[in-house]
């Protein structure tokens, strides 16, 4: 299977390219800025079984999006599960919040997820396939970076809603993987109290990778939001 993770240079994103890999499956590695983490992520992943490659794109931009997606074609043959893992946000407080950074939260977390899945999608429509979002806690709880990051993971869900029936059709299945409270770059923004968390520790991003191979292995599964947080919040 080809997968494309986005935002695979660090954090969760790097943990799945990297799980992926190893364990056979041929892995794009999208990044922005960080050429050298990335290409030192396909240089370690050089002796799995597997074709790794490194593709910057910056995956908020439409036309970006799409050269990503075909040239992931273009080098790998396919594409078969798309991972918009890409995204980010900061600790706003409400009275700081503004519509510009409003509006680029959601471009980053939500639009990008968008673009990304739109452009993979028909590449997938012959043989079924795989879109993987990235969610959070956040999306039912607020969280506590900001207003903006909730509204935006709240929206990745709807999407993926949306794609999961749209898509039943071609044997695509889209799916939502939501961490809490896991160690990252973007959990030390909060720099958390390990106090009063279910189990006295942050997650690691390593503990990510099971509910992703549990949804490229399972087309039965569609629609559906994996919960990863040590039972912080319970459906």
């Amino acid at each position: 299977m080809v997968v494309l993770v986005t935002g695979a240079s660090r954090g969760i994103g790097r943990a799945l390219a990297a799980a992926a890999a190893r364990e056979g499956h041929d892995v794009a590695v999208n990044y922005l800025r960080n050429a050298a983490l990335a290409h030192a992520l396909v240089g370690k992943l050089a002796g799995c079984p597997s074709r790794v490659i490194a593709i910057q794109a910056d995956v908020s931009a439409a036309d970006e999006a799409k050269r990503l997606v075909e040239t992931t074609v273009e080098r790998l043959g396919q594409i078969d599960c798309v991972v918009n893992n890409a995204g980010g946000g900061a600790v706003t407080p409400l009275d700081k919040l503004d519509e510009a950074t409003f509006a680029r939260t959601l471009q980053v977390n939500l639009v990008s997820a968008f673009l990304v899945s739109q452009a993979a999608w028909p590449h997938m429509k012959t043989n079924g396939g795989r879109l993987v979002f990235l969610s959070s806690g956040a999306a039912r709880t607020g969280g506590g970076l900001s207003a903006a990051y909730a509204a935006s993971k709240a929206g990745v869900e709807g999407l993926m809603h949306y794609y999961a029936t749209a898509l039943r059709p071609y044997r695509i299945t889209a799916n939502a993987i939501a961490p809490t409270l896991v160690k990252s770059d973007l959990m030390n923004l909060m720099a958390p109290q390990t106090t009063g968390l279910p189990l006295g520790r942050l997650g690691r991003v390593e503990e990510i990778w099971p509910a992703l191979r549990m949804i490229i292995e399972t087309e039965y599964l569609t629609g559906q939001t994996i919960h990863i947080d040590a039972g912080r919040y319970m459906t």
